[in-house]
C-alpha cells in the first residue's frame, strides 16, 4: 500500500500547484479545486473547490450506472481522456466519495491528469498536469498489494490531506 500526503502549505508562490508526496514513488506537482479556490483549503466547502483536508482511501474509480459509463465514453472519445485509468478517492469516515464540509455535500473525488492536450477541470480532485507524471503514480499504485479495508473496498494506499479548515475566513463569495 502507497502513503501519500497533500499539503496546502506547500502551494507554489503562484498558487497553482501544491506538492504530493508519494513515499517510495516521488513527489509531485499537483493542483485541487476550479479558478479561484484552486488549492485553497479553507473554500473547500464551496462547489468545485479543492480537495477538503482529510483521510482518503486510493481505490478504484466507480464506474455508475451504465448510463454514467456511456456518458464516460462518450466524452472520452471527444476530449482524449481515459477514465478508466482514474482513481477515486474515499473519505476514511464516510467510505465514499461524498463527504459533509462545513454543511455541504461534496463529492467525486478523483486522482486524475488533464487532457493530453493539456486542457481540464479539478472539482475536488488530486489533478495531475500532464499525463506522464500521472502515469509514475499510476504504475506504482497498480503494481502494490492492495488492502481489505472493514468495509470490504480494496485500496492501493492513503493520501493524507492536510490544510487549514477554517472555512469563516474564505475570501470566495
Amino acid at each position: 500500500m502507497i502513503q501519500c500526503e497533500m499539503d496546502y502549505n506547500t502551494v507554489s508562490t503562484d498558487g497553482k500547484t501544491v506538492k504530493l508526496l508519494c513515499y517510495g514513488v516521488g513527489t509531485f506537482d499537483v493542483f485541487s479545486g476550479e479558478k479561484s479556490t484552486t488549492n485553497i483549503s479553507e473554500c473547500a466547502f464551496k462547489d468545485k473547490a479543492a480537495l477538503p483536508p482529510g483521510n482518503y482511501w486510493i481505490v478504484d474509480r466507480p464506474t455508475g450506472s451504465f448510463a454514467n459509463r456511456v456518458l464516460s465514453a462518450i466524452k472520452d472519445w471527444r476530449n482524449g481522456t481515459d477514465h478508466s485509468t482514474w482513481f477515486g478517492l474515499y473519505d476514511s469516515q464516510t467510505m465514499s466519495d461524498h463527504v459533509f464540509v462545513n454543511g455541504v455535500d461534496r463529492g467525486g473525488f478523483r486522482i486524475h491528469p488533464l487532457r493530453p492536450d493539456g486542457s481540464g477541470e479539478s472539482w475536488g480532485c488530486i489533478t495531475f498536469s500532464t499525463v506522464p507524471q500521472f502515469e509514475v503514480l499510476r504504475r506504482a499504485l497498480l503494481t502494490t498489494q492492495k488492502v481489505k479495508l472493514k468495509s470490504g473496498i480494496m485500496a492501493y494506499g492513503q493520501v493524507v490531506v492536510s490544510g487549514r479548515t477554517d472555512y469563516e475566513n474564505c475570501r470566495i463569495k
